[in-house]
């Protein structure tokens, strides 16, 4: 069962297995590669590499991307305006994906031929990586003007000036918990609202205190109004979260729902769940366009903790506690949420029936659905009440049906 912590363990040492083998295939590697500064930076730091946390997948990880250009590089065509052939096909995608997209373009504009244009964006990713080895591993903050700013590990600018954000530590029951702010003041002010919306997910909801307790283990605020929450699949358990435009439901829904990313990555992080055909051909409701099976799969996975707790709040028999207070407005958001993703959540559900019956989901993939769909079906019978309940949502209610019915 994924809701077990037995399982949460067995998946944190699946991890660990997995980074400890790639780890020793980069030392390998390293062997055969010329001298550089990044490549003498691991070897003399291999012992402090060998033990995984979050920051050091994501160092391997791009420490991997490093490899393959560097071995990629001497097979390359010398000239330009040649046709690519697949491995030169792969390299230009690999660059134009990479935050060093800029660099290698402006060579290939320039009427370099692809080998020249990689050898240049590889100096600069390689003294991105040795800037990011020092100050993100050794602490030493130390600066390059290769270094690109890894915001997502607390990185900032500020009148030209490359800073970090503060960083304290929340004690929640046993739960230790990073955040980063940019001021004291925004420290105090985060920590108490994520410290109450624990204190309630706890209560009304404990294995979702479990799950979020195992996976999540960074907070880092963004403030802009078009970003609600994100986090990457190279960087587990660090969840970037909008502290400044949203309300304490959307709180609540954010940390589970980023947290559910993290449940998900470290599966994918060890294993594939699902073939992943680029073809966007499967209605997203959440998204309101087409997506291809990887977007659904992993919206039905994520969303699906949202209508977890809600569902759970919805059916307390009250939602109030001595930390916090709902208003009116938020007791019917929160039954409306629960609506909301049910009825998309059965949606989607059809089309990964589909997607299985493809051959597209594999049994891991479709085992970890399964469990989730046991768990929508308990609060089937209580949608129904739940709908006569909401007012200010009704016709949000009737709208979200006409479009799931015009995209079925």
């Amino acid at each position: 069962m994924t809701f077990s912590p037995s399982q949460y363990r067995l998946l944190k040492s699946r991890l660990t297995s997995r980074y400890e083998k790639e780890f020793k295939s980069i030392l390998v590697a390293l062997k055969k590669a010329p001298a550089s500064e990044l490549k003498s930076w691991i070897l003399e730091n291999k012992t402090e590499l060998a033990e995984v946390t979050s920051l050091k997948w994501l160092f391997v990880k791009q420490v991997q991307t490093y490899l393959f250009f560097a071995s990629a590089i001497p097979k390359l065509s010398l000239n330009q305006g040649e046709e690519f052939n697949p491995l030169e096909d792969e390299v230009f995608e690999k660059w134009n994906q990479s935050e060093f997209a800029d660099v290698f373009l402006k060579a290939l504009n320039k009427g370099q031929s692809l080998q020249k244009a990689s050898i240049q964006a590889l100096k600069v990713l390689e003294e991105h990586l040795v800037t990011l080895a020092h100050r993100q591993i050794q602490k030493n903050y130390r600066t390059h003007k290769n270094y690109r700013p890894q915001t997502s590990l607390g990185d900032f600018t500020k009148q030209g000036k490359l800073l970090r954000l503060l960083e304290t530590t929340l004690h929640l029951e046993g739960k230790e918990l990073n955040l980063m702010t940019p001021n004291f003041k925004e420290m105090k002010n985060f920590s108490h609202r994520i410290e109450i919306a624990t204190k309630v997910i706890r209560k009304f909801s404990p294995s979702s205190w479990e799950r979020f307790s195992a996976f999540t283990d960074l907070i880092i605020p963004i403030k802009q109004k078009e970003f609600v929450s994100y986090s990457h699949q190279e960087l587990p358990g660090v969840s970037m979260i909008n502290l400044y435009h949203r309300d304490f439901v959307d709180l609540l829904d954010d940390l589970l729902h980023e947290n559910g990313h993290h449940h998900l990555n470290y599966y994918l992080n060890t294993g594939t769940l699902i073939k992943e055909p680029p073809e966007a051909i499967y209605y997203s409701p959440w998204r309101r366009t087409l997506r291809p099976l990887r977007g659904i799969y992993h919206a039905y996975f994520t969303f699906f903790w949202a209508f977890k707790f809600f569902s759970e709040l919805s059916a307390a028999k009250e939602q109030d506690s001595i930390w916090y207070l709902f208003s009116v407005k938020e007791k019917e958001k929160i039954i409306w949420r629960a609506v909301e993703e049910y009825w998309m959540l059965e949606y989607v559900y059809q089309d990964l029936k589909t997607a299985k019956a493809e051959g597209l989901i594999n049994e891991t993939g479709w085992k970890l659905i399964q469990e989730q769909r046991k768990e929508l079906l308990k609060f089937k019978k209580k949608i129904p009440l739940w709908e006569k309940k909401l007012k200010t949502h009704r016709q949000e209610l009737k709208d979200l049906k006409k479009v799931l019915k015009e995209n079925s």
